[in-house]
């Protein structure tokens, strides 16, 4: 088969097309966005939520529950609604920012949750112990044995 000058151009403005297309579809992942204050003596803490589920309808800061463990990063219900739950964690005074990532996963969901801390030296903050909240909000209730949360803090 012979191509033609013509039908080699349209061949390559078609792969263009297609790659350019390919580049420009946006990502399926949504952002929320919320300040977490819970003590005086710990800075407000930014929190993002990517959620790639698109059940999340918003996030905002929980309340604290005294009897929680608040050890590794963990998932329990919200008592006042059953269409949110509450990811809680152990985080410190220093830490500067929190990104939480929320996605599917095999026959469940997969909650990520990384702490960014402002200070770096050996031996890290001194100021720890500070547990840290976010309450959110989904467009129906979801199993809380379906989410498997994982990440550092």
């Amino acid at each position: 088969m012979r191509m033609t000058a013509a039908t080699l151009l349209i061949a390559v403005s078609l792969l263009g097309a297609a790659a350019v297309a390919a580049c420009s579809v946006p990502s399926s992942s949504r952002q929320f966005r919320a300040v977490l204050q819970f003590s005086a003596e710990a800075a407000p803490l930014p929190a993002v939520l990517s959620d790639e589920t698109g059940l999340v309808t918003g996030i905002e800061s929980g309340s604290l529950d005294p009897r929680f463990d608040y050890a590794e990063p963990a998932a329990r219900a919200d008592p006042t609604d059953p269409n949110a739950f509450i990811i809680s964690w152990l985080g410190g005074a220093c830490d500067n920012d929190a990104a939480l990532a929320f996605s599917p996963s095999e026959g469940g969901y997969l909650l990520n949750v990384a702490v960014n801390g402002k200070f770096s030296f050996p031996g890290g903050c001194t100021a720890n112990g500070v547990p840290r909240d976010v309450r959110i909000v989904t467009s129906s209730p979801i199993p809380l044995a379906s989410i498997v949360v994982a990440g550092r803090s």
